[in-house]
């Protein structure tokens, strides 16, 4: 069953990147198929990072603090052994891999629960070795939010979910269940939060540690909820709130204290505190207006010491309580969560979207990236350096640009002055090769002249720029939400990003026989040419149109493809885009490529395989019945081409008579581009959105 393309950017919110993929029930990755494999000479294929990507939930085994569980997005559940430095899989009998939610149990630590984003809840008795599907009793296609574990009786579970009905608009069929035999089934103990036509959901619930009968959720619409009695009943406890968009609440582990608590948001407040057990309320946010909170974690020896994790605004310290907050790092980065180990609270961890795990050991004061083993990266783009043999330009969404070095090819982040980490592709410029351009979310179009080695440098005049922009609802989202990006802290202050910033660049390409031209493809704005490579630029057409892929013929820079997010749609324009027309052709389209050697012809991937475009007819390539997402045609061998799918990559060495699996390794997963060797023909890189990159030798 072939996966919809998801992450179409909704014109004006800047939301996520041309990721291909749905987040259906059965992935089908057995462990094995993700194996690393240093790339020490070209004589192999297999994969060769660069690790990191999109990490939900952390949990780290409170018997041996060393041993630390990772929830990514789209390869399941990593472990390490050694404290989050190197991690493994662990994803036999996962049949999600999406994880949103991650509990070990505090008293039989080798037993784990992880809840996933529509696959309902899994558990494994033997530390992740195994997995089984542990979700009787919930609703269909259950997103889990949260997993707790009763520390007294933990045989009693409770968890947060949000059911089938997930869309823009409410009902959102939020429920909170309880187990009472470890999980083996599952009933309803809240349902309705705001009433039949709202049907809230809680992003995270906590049970107090010294007396296990009451429990605390955080609603995503409705505010905070108590529950004094093990789950049978529940009561508002909202006095002195007015920011009830909840996220996280957390409580205060010392038995003295633990009436303290600690409740994050998402609109304006950041964080609420309560000195009462939730009875009354007041924020707690000087110092820090407008984050966004996801995650809280409290120091068990220093109590006053608490640090959350947000989406905008970085690491936030307190030593005060929640008097004052300070920013401790990883400003850069939008966070998902925070966690420190119980036995050395100075060690923290937190897991990011899009750049994996960072690592602290001295309170914060510093971080370092911690993915060694960690393939789940959302490659979306990779390029050959024309200067050094083999090396490689890479560029991770949320993570920015990597180059690879020798002799073994591991990574190393370039960023210096790259302001977005969520870059779309990296461009060459064919002129000259040692400039290459970043398209990003919100920062714009940089440039980088990698001779002169003084990092990236914001680009490009002409561009456009968001108005003010509404709350949109981001579906496709480890947490479904509004108003994703209102505020980010920058380097002069909190921006306000909903007022004016530079719209997503989706796609760029240069006219190969007029070099100095170039064509950009943009979030809601749609197509924009430059005649001065990339200094300025001018719109060219389909405005109101995000532009998910671009080609321009190789012998007349005025004849130009574009295919449309929102619809699919393949328009043709042959005066520079001046005027456009639209392909007629029964699919929906994903990707388009030009051939360097057929002048007039075009290659588009559809949702039922790849076709070819030549005197205005069509013509069925093969692959039918699959949803091709990126095709590349060697420049060296006439007939070899690769294509991308939603479950996986394959090649033509006759233009499409027969194809061929480039590896099993890559069954099941999207591709998002590919690039081709110029000295090897049988060489090609597959960017996969959730395990790097993938370099093949067809010859093998």
């Amino acid at each position: 069953m072939p996966r919809k393309i998801n992450h179409i950017l909704i014109p004006l919110i800047l939301i996520s990147p041309l990721i291909f993929g749905s987040y259906i029930l059965t992935m089908g990755q057995a462990p094995s198929s993700t194996t690393y494999l240093p790339l020490i000479s070209y004589n192999m294929s297999g994969w060769i990072g660069p690790y990191g990507g999109t990490v939900v939930p952390v949990a780290i085994d409170p018997t041996n603090p060393q041993v630390v569980y990772a929830g990514t997005w789209g390869s399941g559940v990593f472990k390490s052994r050694d404290g989050g430095q190197n991690w493994q899989p662990l994803n036999n009998g996962l049949g999600n891999l999406y994880i949103n939610a991650l509990a070990v149990d505090p008293t039989q630590p080798s037993t784990i629960y992880a809840g996933t984003y529509r696959g309902q809840l899994y558990k494994s008795l033997d530390g992740g070795e195994t997995w089984e599907w542990s979700g009787s009793g919930m609703q269909d296609q259950a997103i889990i939010y949260s997993i707790i574990v009763d520390p007294f009786t933990p045989s009693i579970l409770y968890a947060s979910t949000r059911g089938k009905s997930n869309n823009s608009n409410p009902p959102w069929s939020g429920v909170v269940y309880q187990s009472v035999d470890g999980g083996n089934s599952w009933s309803e103990v809240l349902t309705d939060v705001g009433g039949k036509d709202l049907q809230d959901w809680a992003y995270s619930l906590v049970v107090n540690p010294q007396r296990h009968n009451t429990i605390y959720a955080a609603f995503h619409e409705s505010g905070p909820y108590q529950s004094p009695d093990y789950g049978a009943n529940w009561y508002s406890i909202d006095r002195g709130i007015s920011d009830y968009s909840g996220r996280v609440i957390a409580i205060n582990p010392d038995a003295s204290k633990n009436n303290t608590l600690y409740y994050g948001v998402w609109h304006n407040d950041a964080v609420y505190k309560s000195l009462d057990g939730g009875i009354n309320w007041f924020t707690s946010s000087n110092g820090i207006p407008f984050a966004k909170v996801y995650s809280i974690v409290i120091d068990p020896f220093e109590t006053d010491t608490v640090y959350m994790a947000t989406y905008n605004q970085g690491i936030l310290k307190t030593l005060d309580g929640g008097e004052s907050w300070q920013h401790t790092g990883l400003e850069q980065e939008r966070l998902y969560n925070v966690t420190l180990r119980p036995d050395t609270p100075s060690y923290l961890l937190a897991g990011t979207s899009g750049d994996g795990i960072y690592r602290s050991q001295d309170d914060g004061k510093t971080w370092q990236s911690s993915n060694a083993g960690l393939d789940n990266a959302d490659l979306t783009s990779v390029m050959l350096s024309s200067a050094i043999p083999h090396k490689l330009y890479a560029s991770v969404y949320g993570a920015g640009v990597f180059q690879s070095t020798q002799p073994s090819l591991t990574w190393e982040a370039m960023n210096t002055g790259l302001d977005d980490k969520y870059v779309h592709s990296i461009v060459k410029n064919p002129v000259n090769p040692e400039l290459i351009y970043a398209l990003t979310d919100t920062g714009g179009l940089f440039r980088n002249d990698l001779k002169a080695g003084k990092g990236w440098e914001s680009f490009g005049q002409g561009l456009p720029i968001t108005p003010n922009a509404q709350p949109a609802y981001v579906e496709d989202h480890p947490f479904a939400t509004y108003d994703m990006q209102e505020y980010r802290l920058t380097s002069s202050g909190i921006q306000a990003l909903n007022q004016a910033t530079t719209v997503n660049l989706m796609a760029m390409v240069f006219a190969p026989s007029a070099p100095l031209t170039a064509y950009l493809g943009t979030g809601g704005f749609g197509v924009y040419q430059s005649t001065d490579a990339g200094v300025s630029w001018h719109p060219a057409g389909l405005d109101g149109e995000s532009i998910l892929s671009l080609a321009v013929d190789p012998v007349n820079p005025d004849l130009i493809y574009a295919i449309t997010a929102s619809s699919g749609s393949l328009y043709i324009s042959q005066n520079g885009g001046l005027a456009w027309d639209l392909a007629q052709l029964p699919v929906t389209f994903y990707s388009v490529a030009s051939s360097p050697s057929s002048p007039g012809s075009v290659y588009a991937g559809t949702s039922n395989g790849i076709y070819q475009y030549i005197s205005n007819s069509w013509t069925q390539l093969g692959l039918t019945g699959n949803a091709v997402t990126a095709i590349a045609l060697s420049p060296i061998q006439a007939g070899l081409i690769y294509v991308g799918t939603t479950s996986g990559g394959y090649y033509t060495t006759d233009v499409g008579v027969t194809w061929k699996p480039v590896s099993l390794s890559m069954s099941n997963l999207t591709i998002q581009s590919i690039s081709t060797d110029t000295t090897h023909a049988n060489w090609a890189y597959f960017c996969t959105t959730t395990h790097g990159i993938y370099f093949a030798d067809i010859s093998n």
